[in-house]
């Protein structure tokens, strides 16, 4: 089984199939149900063992009832523009790219900038705006490989991840761009994932038409008389299983409401989900206010940048009013924090330490504040006579 899911991987891998093992965070709890602590999720061979049987399944099925009934496939669309644009430019800093050579820009006023402007005789501002992009998964497969063990692997694998589109659920197969897959579904969950569920319905429906004295070759067998003379009705035996074939279980407008319900779900999901871990790292961390942590920042904005705290999976706030020492100001097209008479930077995958500062329970927001390394004063001789050397 290893060697069969090693080899199912290798074939993903030169297809294009982007594969960013991203670590996940796990809750740590006590006896008495409270928690513990953060920790990286462990992950091993048995892993991916389940993870490349699955995603085989997935295809397989997909394929099967692609060609015969309207069925729910799982896509992940193009990337757009704008954020492959965005993403280029961040990763320029560090000298890399996804190659996919200059990207045409077009300027553009907005409307409302026009309207304040009107009259004043000055020129509405102008805001850039990508072209379409050619870009494909191996691309980011070739990166993702290049940037393995790094010490920028974090942060460049996280901004690749949001570069790229969520996918869904849908009833038109536009393929998966992240697996580099024509045809993907989800069909390995039927116990606790509604979409599985009613492609195992959807199969099912297929496969009854193979009933009793009508093997599959029979019904493989009418298939390609219909396609083959599309304009010849079939008689007797074959007329009744072309018919069921070609008879959907579930209808294609059904199938297209199932897809935007399950979606949807999917998102608020995953919304309460992320709500809980940060109210769970939220109560872990009241009890740690004016301790200090390593963490590495992850987001920079005009009004301050995130940190993660190393091996915790938990993440900050540095507002730019707690820098005192300096007046700081965002750059908008390094992505930089950076202090006016220190030059202080402040820059995405810097290593910081900071200190727990504040928590807000209610907001579920936690924040820090840099610690900065005091600077070594010289000490100064008193004023008097020379020493003689």
């Amino acid at each position: 089984m290893k060697d069969l899911a090693l080899i199912l991987n290798r074939k993903r891998k030169r297809r294009g199939s982007i594969d960013f093992d991203l670590p996940e965070p796990v809750i740590e709890f006590d006896d008495q149900g409270l928690m513990r602590g953060v920790t990286r999720s462990a992950r091993n061979i048995a892993h991916r063992l389940i993870e490349e049987f699955m995603l085989s399944a997935n295809e397989c099925v997909a394929q099967y009832l692609e060609a015969r009934v309207p069925s729910l496939y799982r896509i992940h669309e193009k990337p757009d523009a704008k954020r492959v644009y965005e993403f280029e430019v961040t990763a320029a800093t560090w000298g890399y790219s996804l190659g996919v050579g200059s990207l045409p820009i077009r300027r553009v006023q907005l409307k409302g900038d026009r309207r304040a402007t009107h009259g004043s005789g000055r020129r509405p501002r102008e805001i850039e705006i990508p072209q379409e992009v050619k870009v494909t998964p191996r691309m980011y497969q070739k990166l993702t490989e290049k940037i393995a063990g790094t010490p920028e692997e974090r942060i460049l694998s996280y901004l690749m991840l949001r570069s790229l589109k969520q996918a869904r659920y849908s009833e038109v197969n536009e393929g998966h761009f992240a697996l580099a897959a024509d045809s993907y579904t989800h069909f390995t969950s039927p116990i606790r994932r509604y979409p599985d569920l009613i492609i195992h319905r959807i199969l099912k429906g297929v496969l009854r038409t193979c009933s009793v004295g009508t093997p599959a070759r029979v019904v493989l067998k009418a298939e390609a008389l219909k396609q083959r003379f599309p304009n010849q009705q079939p008689a007797g035996e074959s007329q009744r299983i072309t018919e069921s074939v070609l008879q959907p279980p579930i209808p294609l407008q059904e199938l297209h409401d199932i897809a935007e319900e399950s979606s949807q779900t999917e998102r608020r999901a995953d919304e309460a989900e992320r709500e809980l871990m940060e109210w769970k790292k939220v109560k872990f961390m009241q009890d740690r206010v004016g301790e200090d942590f390593d963490g590495l920042i992850i987001s920079v904005t005009k009004f301050g940048f995130f940190v993660e705290l190393n091996d915790m999976f938990i993440e900050g706030l540095v507002p730019l009013s707690t820098l005192t020492h300096d007046r700081f100001t965002f750059h908008e097209n390094t992505r930089q924090v950076i202090g006016q008479h220190s030059r202080r930077t402040y820059s995405l995958g810097d290593k910081v330490r900071v200190l727990v500062d504040r928590i807000d329970p209610v907001l579920r927001k936690i924040q820090f504040a840099v610690m900065e390394e005091e600077p070594v004063r010289k000490e100064r001789r008193p004023k008097g006579k020379r020493r003689k050397r």
